[in-house]
């Protein structure tokens, strides 16, 4: 055998793929799950923005619907004592969780 050779042999690069395999295999659903996460986040911003909006607008419906894209916001408002309206904002993200956003304003 050759005693200056500076290669690798067989069974070295073999675990460094199989090394490679197992980080890989590891990561990846992790990654995913921080992507849908990030979409999640982007929703609730969206779901606030709509919820601003309609905190502010005058004449609102009882119950309206507003879809963004695969998304669909259902906005619900109703006065509550005191003169206090309420706004709420229901969604189902990406993970198929229900989550909902509220608001209160006095008129």
């Amino acid at each position: 055998m050759c005693k200056n050779c500076n290669g690798f042999t067989l069974v070295e690069a073999v675990f460094a793929l199989a090394l490679l395999l197992v980080i890989t295999t590891v990561l990846l659903p992790l990654f995913a799950q921080i992507m849908m996460e990030r979409q999640n986040i982007a929703l609730k911003a969206k779901a606030q923005q709509i919820l601003d909006a309609a905190l502010y607008e005058e004449n609102i419906h009882k119950e309206m619907t507003v879809v963004d894209g695969r998304t669909t916001f259902v906005i619900h408002s109703d006065y509550e004592e005191n003169d206090m309206w309420k706004v709420c904002v229901r969604w189902t993200d990406y993970a198929n969780r229900s989550a909902e956003r509220c608001g209160y304003v006095k008129r």
